[in-house]
């Protein structure tokens, strides 16, 4: 009671709030301008969409611009902006690291990857349907803020995809239908394979570690190192072959995945530098840049493997699942009577400590893999992001 009665004054303590930050955000702007002898001056950066407003602004007020271009050496902020559907994996992003101003926007392919990774960690329709229902009982809390409404809308397509994951792996709280049923029927992958899951998790770090190298390319276009970075993307991918068709004897590919392997060294070695091809000293320091690349082909290895987390903590939730089903139907048969009630206590309790530990490992790895392994490959430079100099809960 007393603590709700304390409410009262979050309204006006937010008043004061703003009132405190709009002063000292404008004291520190008004540190940064020159005002001397009656001129005033003031530099900073704008989105180039607002450009018209700014001119129009100008105009009516009577000032002079110069609007330049930011330079190599500047460090301007970044604003990542996205379509609304895909705007969550911005809050995603920037919770982690802002990237460079001069970097790449990694939103959609986090948003993208994260919603697969997480439904593979969980590989359960039957928790995605639960993780559903909450979704939709918090549906309305979750829009109030345009911040709330992307995370919202991340949550409501990670979860239709966990959805979608759970039935082709026939997963449903620990119960599996048997292949006669219609839902045993659609069953695609089994999460007791252990060789198909294998495979399938290193399959999608191959693709997420190519996708990342052909990003870096693509930005690097206009220099003989995007070379490199493909050579990254023919060497993992030609790796994950030659191992994945030894299964098969089909020695022919697997030399052909060998040949691609080492076109792929061949490019690394040759093009991992920015020095250039004018004299045979520049070249020996290119070579000695290309050899001294090569060392990360055991971090290359290591995050490969790194996505069997994928598969190992998918298998692990389903096991903790069926694990509490058995152990409550052994109570229910052992006695007669209480043995329902504390039946039902084991898969409430069992099934909602899984439930939190599905989540946690969901969030955590899915973020994990892409913050680690997908940014070692594609993202190096951090930046800041842009921050509109404007008055807080006003106009």
């Amino acid at each position: 009671a007393e603590r709700e009665s304390l409410t009262r004054w979050i309204a006006v303590m937010i008043l004061h709030l703003n009132e405190a930050t709009d002063s000292s955000e404008l004291a520190l702007a008004e540190r940064m301008a020159l005002y001397e002898s009656g001129v005033f001056a003031i530099q900073g950066w704008l989105p180039e969409k607002d450009l018209e407003r700014l001119k129009a602004f100008a105009d009516q007020r009577q000032l002079a611009i110069l609007i330049e271009e930011p330079s190599s050496v500047d460090k301007p902020p970044t604003l990542l902006e996205n379509r609304a559907e895909l705007a969550g994996g911005e809050e995603v992003v920037n919770f982690y690291q802002t990237p460079a101003y001069q970097g790449w926007d990694p939103s959609v392919a986090v948003f993208i990857s994260f919603t697969l990774f997480f439904a593979m960690i969980l590989s359960d329709a039957g928790y995605a349907a639960v993780f559903g229902l909450i979704l939709l009982l918090k549906w309305k809390t979750l829009g109030q803020t345009e911040k709330k409404k992307r995370l919202r809308f991340l949550a409501a397509t990670t979860v239709s995809v966990a959805l979608f994951w759970g039935v082709l792996t026939g997963g449903y709280m620990g119960y599996s239908p048997p292949g006669e049923s219609f839902l045993g029927g659609i069953k695609i992958f089994d999460i007791n394979d252990f060789d198909q899951m294998m495979a399938l998790s290193m399959g999608v770090g191959v693709i997420h570690i190519s996708m990342a190298n052909l990003i870096l390319a693509y930005q690097h276009k206009q220099s003989s190192s995007a070379f490199g970075s493909v050579g990254w993307v023919l060497i993992v991918c030609a790796g994950f072959g030659s191992w994945f068709l030894s299964r098969y004897d089909n020695q022919s590919l697997i030399d052909t995945c060998y040949g691609v392997m080492g076109a792929g060294f061949v490019m690394l070695i040759l093009f991992s530098s920015e020095k250039p091809f004018d004299s045979w000293k520049n070249f020996g320091g290119r070579l000695l840049d290309g050899l001294k690349n090569t060392v990360r082909i055991t971090q290359l290895f290591g995050d490969v493997l790194s996505y069997m987390r994928l598969f190992a903590l998918g298998l692990a939730s389903a096991s903790l699942a069926l694990t509490f089903n058995q152990l409550a139907v052994q109570v229910y048969h052992a006695m007669p009577g209480l043995g329902l009630l504390f039946s039902i206590i084991i898969l409430l309790f069992g099934h909602g400590l899984n439930l939190v530990l599905c989540l946690m490992s969901g969030v955590v790895h899915g973020l994990r893999l892409n913050f680690i392994e997908f940014y070692n490959w594609s993202v190096s430079d951090e930046g800041y992001p842009f921050k509109a100099f404007a008055k807080k809960g006003g106009h």
